[in-house]
């Protein structure tokens, strides 16, 4: 069910949706279940989702857009100011690709969808502003790969049907392919903000790292 909807565009100034993907906290981040508790890593998605959201209040993003099946995901959404959509429960195919495509239906009126996913403890304004400037005003895709180079953490479409989603393993290559095979123009951005999820206890140690290099520079 839709808590919310994007609103339309009022005028005809350049409009970019910020998405953020967001599962349902009993099943977020499965793979750090060796080291935190489902408490923990429900606290954890939250945490880091208000991260994100931080990061995309920024110039040149007119909506930020929360879709998620999860109700106190989307309550902490809104708290913060964001847009919300209920994901429906019902239908085929993969759950993050069919949340996507739900809330690209929702973004009437924008001219440009900015894909984030929820779990980027790094991301900060810069790397929104970073994005948006190598994008541009004209069609193409800007793509941030993960620090494996292998999976998309963020990817820019202009406008915003320039491509299918194909996120999942591997979904790099995926979009590279399909933006090729549209000829639109295809640029990466690659930076600390972006590359750096949390998907294993790895990544939990690399965050950790860094933040700790940080408080000693």
């Amino acid at each position: 069910m839709r808590s919310d909807r994007y609103p339309p565009a009022q005028d005809r100034a350049p409009r970019t949706v910020a998405v953020v993907p967001v599962k349902a906290l009993h099943g977020a981040k499965s793979r750090l279940a060796v080291v935190l508790g489902p408490d923990e890593r429900a606290a954890l998605t939250l945490r880091t989702l208000r991260t994100v959201l931080d990061a995309l209040d920024a110039p040149g993003i007119a909506a930020r857009l929360v879709v998620s099946p999860d109700p106190v995901v989307l309550a902490a959404a809104r708290e913060v100011g964001a847009v919300t959509l209920g994901q429906r429960p019902d239908g085929g195919g993969d759950g993050l690709n069919r949340a996507l495509d739900e809330a690209r239906a929702a973004a009437v009126g924008a001219d440009a969808l900015l894909v984030v996913l929820g779990d980027l403890p790094l991301l900060e304004r810069a790397d929104t502003a970073a994005i948006l400037a190598l994008a541009g005003a004209t069609p193409g895709v800007v793509l941030a790969p993960d620090r494996r180079e292998t999976g998309t953490n963020a990817m820019l479409l202009r406008p915003p049907g320039a491509l299918p989603f194909a996120f999942g393993a591997g979904s790099l290559a995926r979009h590279r392919a399909l933006a090729a095979a549209r000829g639109l123009p295809l640029a990466h951005y690659r930076a600390p903000g972006t590359a750096l999820d949390l998907d294993t206890p790895d990544d939990l140690y690399a965050v950790e790292g860094l933040e700790v290099e940080g408080r000693r520079s």
